[in-house]
C-alpha cells in the first residue's frame, strides 16, 4: 500500500496498531487484516510485524518515529516470551493464503478460516496451538484442546516450530469405535 515513494503509516498505540488512512484500511480489510473500530482498523501485533515485513506499511510510535519489524517484534516478546514462535506460525499461514486471527478467546493461539474466505464469511476450519519442538504437551493440555475444538466444530492443529523455524503441523482430534 504504498503511496509514491512512501509507505502508509499507521501509528503504534500499546498492544495494538492503528490504521487511520481510509483507502488502506480498505484494501487491507479486503485481505481479511484487522478491525474495524470506528473509523480506525485495528491490527493485532502479528498482523503489523507481516505487514511491515511484506512493506505494505510503516509504523510510528506516539511521537512519530518510526517502528521496525524488529523493534515491533521485541517489544511483542516483552509481552509474550512465545511472540517470535507465534509469529513464524503466522507468517507461514498467511503466506499459504489463509486468514488467520487470534484465538486466544477460543482457548487457542489462533483460528484459521478456509482458504479464499474471511472472518465473518465462513466457520473457523482449524484451531492453532503453537509450540516449540523441545515443548511436552500434558495429555490434560491435548484433552483440553480437543474438547474445546469439538465444541467450536473445528479442526485443533498443534504447530511445532524448529530451532530453524520451520512448521510441521500435527492435526489432533477423536476417534470414534
Amino acid at each position: 500500500m504504498v503511496k509514491g515513494n512512501e509507505l502508509t503509516k499507521a501509528e503504534l498505540l500499546g498492544d495494538k496498531v492503528v490504521v487511520n488512512d481510509s483507502t488502506l484500511k480498505g484494501q487491507l480489510v479486503e485481505k481479511g487484516f484487522g478491525e474495524n473500530k470506528g473509523r480506525g482498523l485495528i491490527l493485532d501485533l502479528f498482523e503489523a510485524a507481516y505487514l511491515i515485513e511484506n512493506d505494505k506499511i510503516a509504523v510510528t510510535d506516539h511521537k512519530g518515529k518510526l517502528v521496525s519489524q524488529k523493534k515491533l517484534c521485541a517489544l511483542a516478546s516483552e509481552k509474550d516470551n512465545s511472540f517470535y514462535s507465534k509469529y513464524t506460525v503466522y507468517a507461514d499461514i498467511k503466506e499459504k493464503g489463509y486468514c488467520i486471527k487470534t484465538g486466544l478467546k477460543f482457548g487457542f493461539d489462533f483460528r484459521v478460516y478456509p482458504k479464499g474466505r474471511k472472518m465473518g464469511e465462513s466457520h473457523t476450519q482449524y484451531v492453532i496451538h503453537v509450540a516449540t519442538e523441545s515443548e511436552k504437551l500434558s495429555l490434560p493440555s491435548i484433552s483440553r484442546m480437543t474438547r474445546l475444538a469439538g465444541n467450536l466444530h473445528t479442526i485443533v492443529l498443534v504447530a511445532v516450530v524448529d530451532r530453524e523455524d520451520e512448521v510441521n503441523y500435527y492435526s489432533i482430534g477423536r476417534t470414534l469405535l
